[in-house]
């Protein structure tokens, strides 16, 4: 407290020189009319300016709440969607969101925020608005480790177009829109835009998901087989929301793979 007072009696001067320019300056803004209505501007646009930013914060907070509850209800609709047209393979969805994916590396991931505590389980695919991301390959009670298309170490079986043969499909690093597909038969006839569809045959997905297009390049020839560059339907850049989705009886067929001594192809 003394110091305090020593502080106001050595710059006492400075004090009353502030206090008075501060009663000086509030009685020419009140009584003045120019100044009083700038200053009422000022405090009117920060004001504005703090309240749109406001309203935009809860705007987005909205957006994330209409988008998880969207994704929600998009889950249930495929799922009906498959029962209603009696498909062969059954598959349930459940929404999630990524909170982590990687793509500059070639042993990409994404984590989700779903676990085993809402019914993931290692194996499961992972589809983007019908199109393929990758698969869950482990889950703790709240999250999900998941490969996506992007990764390497990884093959996927697909089909070219509905009815095409099937090939296999390798990310080899690098562009994280394009990919290669391998020992197409030659014969086959493709052409740039053709759909590059899930197989089904590894059990993640049911067959038919869009996994890309034949990119506007010619097939490579190895001898015996075409080697095909795709575009990948997935912008792993930008993913956010997926679908987790399960095959009803895969653990069955798993099962009836096992009993013979090899794993599913």
């Amino acid at each position: 407290m003394r110091n305090l007072w020593n502080l106001l009696v050595r710059y006492h001067i400075a004090v009353v020189f502030v206090i008075l320019q501060g009663i000086a300056l509030t009685w020419f803004i009140g009584s003045h009319g120019y100044p009083r209505g700038r200053w009422v501007q000022l405090s009117l646009e920060w004001q504005g300016e703090w309240n749109q930013r406001l309203s935009q914060w809860q705007r987005l907070s909205d957006l994330d709440d209409l988008n998880r509850e969207l994704l929600a209800e998009n889950a249930v609709l495929r799922a009906d969607l498959h029962s209603a047209r009696g498909d062969a393979i059954q598959s349930a969805y459940q929404g999630a969101e990524v909170i982590r994916c990687t793509w500059k590396s070639t042993s990409n991931q994404i984590i989700l925020n779903k676990g085993t505590k809402h019914g993931v389980r290692t194996g499961q695919g992972i589809l983007q608005a019908n199109r393929i991301v990758g698969r869950v390959i482990e889950a703790s009670e709240n999250y999900a480790l998941a490969l996506p298309l992007i990764n390497s170490s990884i093959e996927w079986s697909v089909r070219i177009g509905a009815t095409g043969p099937v090939a296999r499909l390798v990310w080899e690093g690098g562009d994280v829109s394009r990919a290669m597909i391998y020992d197409v038969p030659r014969s086959t006839l493709i052409s740039p835009g053709d759909s590059i569809l899930s197989s089904g045959f590894q059990g993640y997905f049911s067959p038919g998901l869009l996994v890309g297009s034949v990119a506007n390049e010619a097939p490579l020839f190895d001898g015996q087989f075409l080697n095909v560059p795709i575009s990948l339907a997935v912008d792993f850049r930008a993913i956010r929301y997926v679908q987790i989705t399960a095959i009803q009886g895969q653990a069955e067929i798993d099962t009836l793979s096992n009993r013979r001594g090899h794993n599913a192809p």
